[in-house]
């Protein structure tokens, strides 16, 4: 029997055939790495560029940190003039605070230094017992932090009934020291004099505020009792002497 023409085979047993088939069968596979490389090239640039706002935001929030003052004054700050609170002397500031003045509250301080220590003269004398409720309470409840220790000073407050004391047995502000300061906690010792014909006496009170939506609030004293943060000298060694002449 004779073999086949070359003319008869089936076009796929054709040496032509073939080879074109093999040729195409490589361009696909080279097309489909390339596009396998590329996806994975876009991947690593989209992730570095996913990446990239995510430290933005960070090193903007630090600066604005930073441009913060912490620098504590040295000397009693300049543009401060005392007002009358019942028989208390108060700062007033217009750049330090407070800029919201009530019939019987004080708030608006400035988030520095000086801003802390205008709101813890302030806040001190307005929450003294011996103004009477109308002024301790908004002062304590609204403007200290809430805690334990807050509420135990409001309810020994509510369980005294002592009258208003006599204007010329308070002690009125003398000075103050920073004890620390960061733009979130500042611990300011407010230094009182106390009534005295004899030998000045003088009462450190450790005052710790914290900046808390917006402004500077009290930390209320531990127990809710001022003497826990109370101490008497007569040295002002190292104090910067500030109050109403």
């Amino acid at each position: 029997m004779s073999q086949p023409d070359f003319a008869q085979r089936p076009p796929w047993t054709r040496p032509g055939f073939i080879a074109a088939a093999a040729l195409l069968v490589l361009v696909l596979v080279a097309g489909l790495l390339i596009a396998l490389l590329s996806m994975g090239d876009d991947d690593r640039s989209g992730g570095a560029a996913s990446g990239a706002p995510t430290t933005a935001p960070a090193a903007a929030d630090s600066s604005t940190a930073e441009s913060l003052p912490t620098a504590v004054p040295t000397s009693p700050p300049a543009d401060v003039r005392w007002e009358l609170v019942g028989a208390s002397a108060v700062p007033v500031s217009a750049t330090a605070g407070p800029k919201r003045v009530t019939g019987t509250t004080a708030s608006g301080y400035a988030h520095t230094p000086e801003g802390a220590l205008v709101a813890a003269a302030q806040l001190m004398t307005r929450a003294s017992h011996t103004l009477g409720p109308d002024y301790w309470q908004p002062t304590i409840e609204g403007q200290f932090v809430p805690s334990a220790d807050r509420d135990r000073l409001v309810a020994e407050y509510r369980a005294s009934d002592s009258g208003p004391a006599d204007p010329g047995s308070l002690s009125q502000i003398a000075g103050f020291t920073y004890q620390s300061y960061t733009p979130d906690t500042a611990v300011i010792g407010l230094v009182l004099r106390a009534p005295s014909a004899g030998t000045p006496r003088y009462h450190v009170l450790s005052l710790t505020l914290l900046w808390r939506d917006g402004d500077w609030r009290m930390q209320a004293p531990p127990g809710g009792a001022w003497v826990s943060i109370n101490r008497v000298t007569s040295d002002l060694t190292g104090v910067v002497e500030w109050g109403p002449r």
